[in-house]
């Protein structure tokens, strides 16, 4: 519950004291005030609150005097005042009904009337401070709590508190409309047509979804223009409309006309008396820009991401070692502009610090200078949040971590300037999830041996007819639950086995040429790496080829497993994929086949069906039964 007191000259006399002693007018009501000795009951408030308060009838737009607002006159049972006794009134007003955000005024001290008042000067100040920013009319919820004060200093509450309240109203209340913040703003101009963008506002600034009273910052990142200089300007839809009706004067630019000013005020061009435009000069491949709409401030940054980045410290050491080396795919840095560094906790044997920088940042450590680093933006460290060098924050704002998790993944977006750390307790399977089966229904399990975030398992990849021809499919934390992970596209690279992985129920299915692959994932780097499987056959002296030349099998996307009808003799086998050894299949027996296992053997020579089911470690199996 947010509640504010604002007493500023608080005494309410009213003409109803018990004897005509001075007292101090100042006093102010106090917090955990006794109840009075004048009962609730004995004192009543009639509402003189008009149904409507516009703040613009009581303060004077040129010489600022203002009216006082009438809340209520109050009256006292005759004989019930106790001695030496005066009354105080607080006024609260609140946006809700049950006065869960609220602010209390102190009525005006009026020891010539019974009439209770707040001046709109306190009432606006205590609504913009305490309630909200916005100025758009509103519905205010108003009451009044009366306290009795005896001799000048023992305050006390009529009735009980949080109960008796008097001259309840509710109003409709329109602030001053000191300022205006739009819910959207645009970029016009930068690498596009000045009246094309203004017509299809491509280019809109990110807001946090807050009312835009409370948060009033925007910020957009948009394309330099790749010919020459980036000129462009600010708008939000008013002034967008204006331009297609030949109007440009609603636009924002820069107060003071510096075009390339990288930060400073703003104000429609209406009140600057020019186009006052921004300019970044060229060479820029992209431009962020950030606006505070309640202080009319702006900062224009071109923005530069570096090839590489590197952590320093953490597990590694404080030095301009580049071996933490963060993990990035294949594309333009600016078309994919997230990094990726995983390392292992402690056991929580005590906090883990580390910062990051790029190259130059740590070129710059050899030169003594640990500022070019980056740290957290903020007053505290979170888990999620912004990034900054540490000369622009002034000061070191190392990043940290309590140990604990096995391993810890550290992810940041260069072009957003953000950061995620995510605590990382691996399990020992996760799960394909596709076309293939029913989208998790059946089991397609990955193996992790070691807790290292590194999974292996085979699977076929099926298309469907939405699916261009490609099979479709994700990987989840667990089977056929997408609450404990949703593992889909964030990259795939050229060679279109190879990528990055997002958790985001959002994210793209991977897709690839239908078939059969074993799959790489790793969860700690958040990559996935495939191998096409063309085929899987049975090599050794059990069947004719010796240990020379496979039996081939035929996969059945019915049974999921590789399938062969042969007449094999009493002898050795093994099972292996593309006619090589990087990928095989043995063991003791064949309820668990692993990668490199022993020989297997048939007892008895005859005609089999032999089916093979290559799932993952652990979970791999044959059946050989006997053939007709």
């Amino acid at each position: 519950m947010k509640k504010s007191n604002i007493f500023m000259t608080a005494l309410l006399g009213l003409g109803l004291v018990a004897c005509n002693e001075n007292f101090d007018p100042e006093k102010s009501p106090q917090a955990n005030v006794q109840e009075s000795l004048l009962k609730a009951s004995d004192i009543t408030v009639s509402s003189t609150t008009p149904d409507a308060i516009n703040l613009a009838d009581y303060i004077d737009a040129e010489t600022s005097a203002e009216k006082p607002i009438s809340i209520g006159v109050a009256a006292v049972k005759e004989g019930a005042m106790p001695v030496n006794t005066i009354l105080k009134a607080a006024v609260e007003v609140s946006r809700n009904a049950d006065f869960s955000e609220s602010v209390s005024i102190s009525a005006n001290s009026m020891s010539d009337t019974q009439e209770i008042t707040i001046q709109p000067g306190m009432l606006e100040d205590a609504y913009f401070e305490n309630i909200t920013k916005n100025p758009s009319t509103t519905q205010l919820y108003i009451r009044t709590i009366m306290y009795t004060v005896t001799g000048g200093e023992a305050e006390a509450i009529v009735g009980k508190p949080g109960e008796n309240f008097y001259a309840e109203k509710t109003v409709t209340f329109t602030p001053l409309n000191k300022l205006t913040i739009a819910p959207a703003y645009y970029i016009i101009g930068g690498p596009n047509d000045w009246a094309g963008s203004a017509a299809d506002r491509s280019i809109k600034f990110q807001h946090s979804g807050e009312d835009v009273y409370i948060d009033p910052v925007f910020t957009v990142i948009f394309d330099a223009n790749a010919g020459g200089d980036t000129w462009f300007a600010i708008g939000d839809d008013q002034a967008c409309d204006a331009i297609g009706a030949g109007d440009w004067t609603q636009l924002y630019g820069i107060v003071g006309g510096d075009s390339e000013a990288k930060e400073g005020k703003i104000a429609r061009r209406t009140e600057l008396g020019g186009d006052n435009s921004f300019c970044v000069k060229a060479g820029a491949k992209k431009i962020r820009v950030t606006i505070d709409m309640m202080e009319q401030t702006f900062k224009v940054e071109a923005v530069s991401i570096a090839d590489s980045y590197y952590l320093v410290g953490g597990p590694g050491s404080w030095s301009s070692d580049k071996s933490q080396k963060f993990a990035h795919s294949d594309k333009d840095v600016f078309e994919d502009p997230v990094f990726t560094y995983t390392f292992e906790g402690n056991g929580g044997t005590g906090d883990i610090w580390f910062a990051f920088g790029d190259a130059a940042a740590l070129d710059a450590i050899d030169a003594g200078d640990w500022m070019q680093l980056f740290g957290y933006n903020g007053t505290d460290m979170s888990l999620s949040g912004s990034f900054e060098r540490r000369n622009v924050l002034g000061g070191e704002y190392t990043f940290h971590v309590d140990g604990k998790a096995k391993f810890y993944r550290f992810t940041i977006n260069a072009l957003t300037m953000t950061y995620e750390i995510t605590p990382l307790n691996f399990s020992e399977y996760i799960y394909e999830a596709g076309v293939n089966n029913d989208w998790g229904g059946v089991m397609q399990p990955l193996y992790c041996p070691d807790g290292n975030g590194t999974y292996v398992g085979f699977f076929y990849a099926q298309d469907a007819d939405w699916s261009d021809g490609k099979g479709a499919f994700k990987f989840t934390g667990a089977f056929n639950d997408w609450s404990q992970g949703n593992y889909g596209t964030g990259s795939i690279n050229a060679d279109g086995l190879t990528g990055t992985l997002v958790d985001d129920g959002g994210s793209g299915n991977i897709t690839v040429e239908p078939g059969f692959y074993r799959a790489e994932v790793n969860l700690a780097a958040m990559t996935f790496a495939l191998t096409r499987i063309n085929g899987i056959g049975i090599i050794g002296p059990a069947q004719d080829g010796g240990w020379d030349t496979d039996t081939d099998m035929t996969y059945n996307p019915e049974t999921r497993a590789w399938e062969a009808t042969v007449t094999l003799a009493a002898d050795e086998f093994k099972f292996r994929a593309n006619d090589g050894w990087d990928i095989n299949w043995g063991g003791d027996d064949l309820t668990n086949l692993v990668q490199n296992g022993k020989n297997l053997k048939i007892e008895k020579a005859g005609k089999y069906f032999v089916q093979f089911f290559p799932l993952c470690e652990t979970k791999s199996y044959a059946t050989i039964t006997a053939a007709e």
